[in-house]
């Protein structure tokens, strides 16, 4: 699978690494995962989305993913948190963020590194 998925247990963070290019093929195998890794949590967590790598994600790619975000919200997402590598990026992950209707704080970054210490830090906001 071409998603890199990493669950930081103490911190209570989910990690998702976005490949280049999202296939339909790759999606099913990653929704199947990232439930999983959600359900697992039990309780509230928090979303560490590397798009960086991204360049463009299919109309049908978008629709699945605000789905999962909007499922993560109700299943204990608390914070989300993008890592985005440009503007054009940045608008797309803004995209996604509004058509799943979220209403939890979410950020884009433009490194990991700024992202986890937001997603660490109970007092930002």
């Amino acid at each position: 699978m071409p998603f890199q998925i990493t669950v930081h247990e103490q911190d209570r963070i989910l990690e998702v690494v976005y490949p280049s290019q999202v296939t339909s093929a790759d999606l099913s195998e990653y929704l199947t995962a990232v439930k999983k890794a959600i359900v697992g949590f039990a309780g509230e967590w928090s979303a560490l989305v590397d798009q960086s790598q991204l360049r463009v994600m299919p109309t049908d790619v978008v629709g699945s993913m605000a789905a999962l975000n909007a499922y993560a919200q109700l299943h204990g997402m608390k914070r989300s948190a993008r890592v985005v590598s440009d503007a054009p990026s940045g608008l797309q992950a803004w995209r996604m963020t509004k058509r799943a209707m979220l209403t939890i704080p979410t950020r884009t970054f433009e490194t990991r590194q700024e992202a986890i210490a937001w997603l660490r830090d109970p007092d930002a906001d």
